[in-house]
């Protein structure tokens, strides 16, 4: 009888030490890849985004993403990166994004094309403790509003537009 006690004892402290063991490495380790919810910002309505770490330094971090939106009567797929400042749970954030999207879900009919590109600036902050996977990010977004056209780079005045959004992610 004495000798199960022993054995169970073992296997709890080798248990909890080895729980110990593998939260004290994931805090300190970041994951490079994530996902985020974003409600204005690249997109006019919502997208949910990828995020993938491309390379770090001590105080910044460089990202790529790229997302996708679905609403009623259109799609838009942003793609760019972003330049991560700062080593702290704060971090001034710039990204430069390219989204096109088409008001009427006719990618593939060049003719009777409704497709648009916006070209987006960034300037975010986020907040993402150094330890942790969830972060929060809100942002001003100007972006330069393109429509090509098959015979022109623009049948109309390019549109220099202002956009607020904000975002929940978590990396993994």
């Amino acid at each position: 009888m004495k000798l199960h006690f022993f054995y169970n004892r073992l296997f709890f402290m080798f248990l909890f030490s080895g729980i110990f063991f593998l939260l004290s490495n994931s805090t300190q380790a970041q994951s490079k890849n994530g996902i985020f919810l974003e409600g204005g910002g690249a997109v006019s309505y919502y997208s949910l985004n990828y995020t993938r770490q491309l390379f770090a330094t001590e105080k910044t971090k460089t990202y790529a993403r790229v997302g996708g939106s679905v609403w009623e009567s259109g799609v838009a797929f942003p793609v760019g990166v972003s330049m991560l400042f700062g080593s702290s749970d704060h971090h001034p954030t710039i990204s430069f994004i390219a989204t096109p999207h088409s008001e009427g879900t006719r990618f593939w009919d060049r003719e009777d094309s409704d497709i648009l590109l916006d070209l987006v600036a960034g300037f975010e902050y986020r907040y993402q403790p150094v330890a942790k996977s969830f972060f929060v990010n809100a942002g001003l977004y100007p972006y330069l509003r393109l429509d090509p056209t098959s015979s022109d780079i623009s049948e109309k005045e390019i549109d220099f537009r202002f956009r607020v959004g904000g975002g929940i992610g978590w990396f993994f």
